[in-house]
């Protein structure tokens, strides 16, 4: 997900965007996005994209030419393709690869297997797969408890509700 959709700006049919751990500098390709509408991904061409903040781009859409147009976007999620974002690849990895460890809550217990890392620049997810469900654990320090490679276990710490979705 790339952010949010917050507000209007303006009269002619922009709107906020905020960023959700990315930075505007890492949007390297800014012609197109999908907003969320009632669960589908729905794309619209971008024909202004300003940087407002390091967390917030003025976006404007195109054939979006009014206030009231842009104000049913609000509070909508944004997302872009994976390659569309820039890659810093300084960043040292906060978990090695861990495919096929056991995935065990500190609250839940054992909640399925490791899959693949997935996600954006700044919000890496990893997959939990357990009969049929794909959970989306955010990869962070606070959450990662735990590695153990001799036991090929990971002891995790999920915040409330993450397993409910």
């Amino acid at each position: 997900m790339l952010g949010t959709i917050a507000r209007t700006h303006g009269t002619k049919g922009s709107v906020l965007l905020r960023l959700r751990n990315i930075k505007p500098e890492e949007i390297k390709n800014r012609d197109s996005v999908f907003v969320d509408i009632d669960g589908l991904l729905v794309p619209f061409f971008i024909v202004e994209f300003k940087a407002n903040s390091d967390s917030s781009v003025i976006v404007k859409f195109d054939d979006i030419d009014s206030e009231q147009s842009a104000r049913i976007f609000s509070g909508s999620e944004v997302y872009v393709a994976p390659a569309q974002i820039k890659r810093n690849k300084k960043q040292p990895d906060i978990i090695p690869s861990v495919t096929g460890y056991r995935v065990i809550d500190k609250k839940h217990g054992f909640i399925g297997i490791a899959g693949a890392r997935t996600g954006v620049s700044g919000n890496p997810l990893l997959e939990v797969k357990l009969e049929g469900k794909v959970y989306l654990v955010p990869v962070h320090e606070d959450i990662f408890l735990e590695i153990n490679d001799n036991t090929r276990e990971i002891l995790i710490d999920t915040p409330e509700g993450l397993l409910e979705i």
